[in-house]
């Protein structure tokens, strides 16, 4: 007789939002939670009867102090991911893209902000996300906006 062993549970997914936020200067915005030694793109959980894109709009006001309006365009993407602060669960991120040039400041749960470069943000305080994910799309996409060694 043949005995099947039972899948593992998958592990909690939170479904939350976050933004790539560049400025001028090729730097990306991360932010750290109070109580958390990790650096991660704002945003946040997407409540119920929320679009991914409200969400982020409702957690930059919250975190940063920032009105932003983002539609479709701005969307790269749905990611996953190990959840930094909630072990044993995942995240999925729906992840957008903008600009700013406002200054930011920490509000509500954020206890640090800071612009970083994307090719030489510290790995070891990065969440799994932001790490394995978001930083090197980052650099994707700023190395796309400004093509090096291109011919004349």
């Amino acid at each position: 007789m043949d005995f099947i062993m039972p899948s593992p549970s998958q592990p909690p997914i939170i479904h939350i939002a976050t933004a790539l936020i560049f400025n001028d200067k090729a730097q990306t915005l991360l932010v750290r939670k109070k109580g958390s030694r990790f650096f991660m793109q704002a945003g946040g959980k997407i409540d119920a009867q929320e679009t991914a894109a409200q969400a982020l709009a409702r957690e930059l006001k919250e975190e940063l102090g920032i009105t932003v309006s983002l539609n479709e365009n701005d969307f790269l993407g749905s990611f996953t991911a190990e959840a930094a602060n909630e072990p044993g669960h995942l995240i999925q991120a729906e992840v957008f893209r903008m600009t700013l040039s406002a200054p930011v400041t920490a509000q509500a749960e954020i206890a640090e902000v800071i612009w970083v470069d994307p090719a030489t943000a510290p790995q070891e305080q990065l969440a799994p996300l932001t790490r394995d994910t978001l930083m090197p799309l980052a650099r994707n996409i700023l190395h796309s906006a400004n093509p090096v060694g291109g011919e004349a």
